[in-house]
């Protein structure tokens, strides 16, 4: 939280520090009433207990009573200076949508738990952009759709992470209905591909769109789309397509690193531990460079009312106060 006039919350301390100085100061040279009775020799008076307790008890109405005051002043004064938060946001990158698209075929089980944590952890620094999850064998079940309520984003995110650990046991089961027993197939990732783009909505509008696809392309049977067929229809909607790959090597990878980069994307290979935390990281460095180079926009946020409220409290515990004490 900052001040955006902070020079006015200065100048209100100040003027109350030189109100209360010169008061103090000319309360110090008023002069002794000439109708006033001088007593001698007050020092016993003085000294009595009953004298003593009650100039403590001035003592204590005087400092509560400057509490009080400083309670009243002080959040008057920061309230004048407009309290308040500074934010940036970055228009563009607002406008980002990302679906993971992950083949939960039994050979794909620990790449895509490692991705859907690491999703998980990355989410938490997005603001603005929409995430969504398809999960797919030998068809696709769109697990949820693309938003920005990120509570529920790291929430299904754990726990379809989870769900890899513990089949059947979680109300987030990631195969519940991706696997077709009247389809003689599994794993086709040119349908889940396809599924993965359709799942993209507000065609008409100019937004970065990218696809994180965890398949190993390992197809058997025969599916409506084939891999490139499906890269091309990303290509034609302007989705870019980013592979993750657990076994990098063979036709299978080769075919996979064409159509992603086909699209204008790439493929990673798994094969290393901890591999998933710099490809996701990657991953979100290239789709940042790919938005226009748009200045961000301040955005200030007003925050009075604590100060406020403080200030009327003081007031209200005050003015109770000097009443009593008047009388």
């Amino acid at each position: 939280m900052g001040l955006t006039w902070w020079w006015l919350t200065l100048i209100v301390l100040l003027a109350v520090a030189v109100v209360a100085g010169l008061g103090w100061w000319f309360a110090g040279r008023d002069k002794v009433d000439t109708d006033a009775v001088l007593v001698a020799h007050t020092r016993r008076l003085t000294r009595l207990p009953a004298y003593q307790a009650a100039v403590a008890r001035q003592r204590a109405r005087l400092l509560g009573l400057g509490l009080l005051i400083a309670i009243v002043v002080l959040p008057l004064a920061v309230a004048a200076g407009r309290p308040g938060t500074t934010e940036t946001i970055d228009p563009e990158k607002n406008n980002r949508d990302i679906m993971l698209c992950l083949d939960v075929s039994g050979s794909m089980i620990r790449t895509d738990k490692a991705v859907l944590e690491d999703f998980a952890e990355i989410v938490k620094n997005f603001r603005g952009e929409r995430i969504g999850l398809v999960l797919w064998n030998n068809q696709a079940v769109t697990a949820f759709p693309l938003t920005d309520d990120y509570d529920l984003v790291e929430e299904q995110l754990t726990g379809y992470a989870d769900g890899f650990s513990i089949f059947g046991g979680s109300q987030y089961n990631p195969t519940d209905g991706t696997f077709n027993e009247r389809i003689y197939a599994s794993s086709l990732s040119g349908d889940g591909l396809a599924s993965c783009v359709y799942n993209f909505d507000h065609l008409d509008q100019e937004r970065p769109r990218a696809i994180i696809l965890g398949t190993d392309n390992e197809v058997h049977g025969q599916g409506v789309y084939t891999i490139d067929e499906a890269a091309a229809l990303a290509k034609e909607r302007k989705v870019r397509v980013y592979g993750l790959n657990p076994m990098p090597f063979g036709s299978n990878h080769t075919e996979l690193s064409a159509a992603t980069e086909e699209t204008g994307g790439r493929t990673w290979g798994l094969d290393q531990p901890g591999a998933t935390d710099e490809v996701t990281s990657n991953i979100d460095k290239l789709e940042a460079a790919r938005l226009p180079d748009v200045a961000p926009v301040h955005v200030r946020t007003d925050l009075p009312a604590v100060w406020l409220s403080l200030g009327l409290l003081g007031l209200l515990g005050l003015y109770p106060l000097l009443w009593w004490w008047r009388r």
